[in-house]
């Protein structure tokens, strides 16, 4: 015991801050918020400085998620979802690759004309009769993505999803031979999330989300499907192989 001791007290300052916040965040639950740093320096004995520079090894680890001017908040033990950007895979497929569960709520279906947004991303008139899917993706219980996937009902329609349909658009027209599908046109940014999101996502409101906005096309070039869909950060690792430039 005396050696333990002594062990711990050559240990550097902020090595101990750093195992004693990663006890404080293993007590927590997901979403909680911890203490403000004044108080939670104090308790962990050290300057805000060197707090702000452990919770920094936190936060890029995915064990915290910082909302500024609002405080820290404790991340999602779920691993994350990992997967490259050179293939589209249903985050269905991804997860149970990794033996995870996933689950659909807010599922809304819908048959109607497109609005002009829709038609533009589908590269088809206005008013085209589309199927709109929208729904909440969870992993373990926890809500990682909101999707919207519209597509033409010349390629699906609602009947086809079926009672048991696991979430996963994709992986429906993927069933379809006779559509081919060979690329997806992707464009990733980063959006804030709004009242809705934040509410459906369970995230607080004006945290940023990562949004990608896609066209799934065949191979005569026509666009099968037009997605939007936000990712709550921590939930996802995406990487990408990319050649070197040689002049």
């Amino acid at each position: 015991m005396t050696t333990n001791r002594a062990a711990l007290r050559m240990k550097p300052r902020r090595q101990q801050a750093e195992e004693a916040l990663a006890k404080i965040i293993a007590s927590m639950k997901t979403g909680e918020q911890l203490p403000p740093e004044p108080s939670l320096a104090r308790q962990l004995g050290v300057s805000r400085a060197t707090l702000r520079e452990v919770m920094r090894t936190f936060v890029e680890r995915g064990m915290l998620v910082r909302r500024h001017g609002v405080g820290t908040f404790v991340s999602s033990r779920i691993p994350a979802l990992e997967a490259g950007l050179e293939v589209l895979e249903s985050i269905d497929t991804i997860a149970r690759r990794m033996g995870l569960k996933t689950e659909v709520a807010h599922l809304e279906i819908v048959e109607r004309p497109a609005t002009p947004t829709e038609a533009r991303g589908l590269d088809r008139p206005e008013g085209c009769d589309v199927l709109v899917v929208t729904r909440v993706i969870s992993v373990e219980g926890e809500p990682v993505a909101d999707l919207r996937d519209v597509v033409p009902l010349a390629y699906l329609r609602a009947r086809e999803l079926g009672d048991g349909f696991r979430g996963s658009v994709l992986d429906i027209l993927l069933n379809k031979p006779a559509l081919l599908l060979v690329t997806s046109k992707t464009q990733i940014s980063v959006a804030k999330a709004t009242e809705k999101f934040a509410r459906r996502l369970g995230v607080p409101r004006g945290s940023a989300l990562l949004k990608m906005t896609a066209q799934l096309y065949s191979y005569d070039d026509k666009v099968v499907a037009f997605s939007t869909s936000y990712f709550v950060p921590g939930h996802f690792q995406f990487h990408v192989m990319r050649k070197v430039s040689r002049r």
